[in-house]
């Protein structure tokens, strides 16, 4: 939850990149109402996804306990991955760089 609230605490930050964040979880085990329960919590700016079984998001951290965080063009082109773990995420600041370097200001 602590990445939830450090990339909340950015929204301006990633509003003037307009910026899309969807964060994807897939270790909730309350599944759907573990989502609503977090999106209560903490009312996320931004979309909040499941992927509890792994299909869809495996191949993207394909080895256990990873954690990457990716940018993602308006062509659906990854553009920069941030590596992480269960401990250590990818901080808003990382993310912003890498936005920045691919030119989304102002489009």
């Amino acid at each position: 939850m602590k990445q939830l609230v450090e990339l909340k605490s950015q929204k301006e930050s990633f509003n003037k990149l307009n910026t899309e964040l969807i964060f994807v979880f897939r270790e909730e085990s309350l599944g759907v109402d573990g989502l609503k329960k977090i999106r209560e919590k903490h009312d996320p700016p931004f979309t909040l996804a499941l992927d509890y079984r792994k299909k869809s998001s495996a191949g993207y951290s394909p080895t256990p306990m990873t954690f990457h965080n990716y940018v993602i063009d308006s062509q659906s082109v990854i553009r920069h991955v941030i590596d992480g773990d269960l401990r250590q995420r990818a901080k808003p600041a990382a993310l912003i760089s890498a936005l920045k370097a691919i030119g989304s200001v102002g489009k």
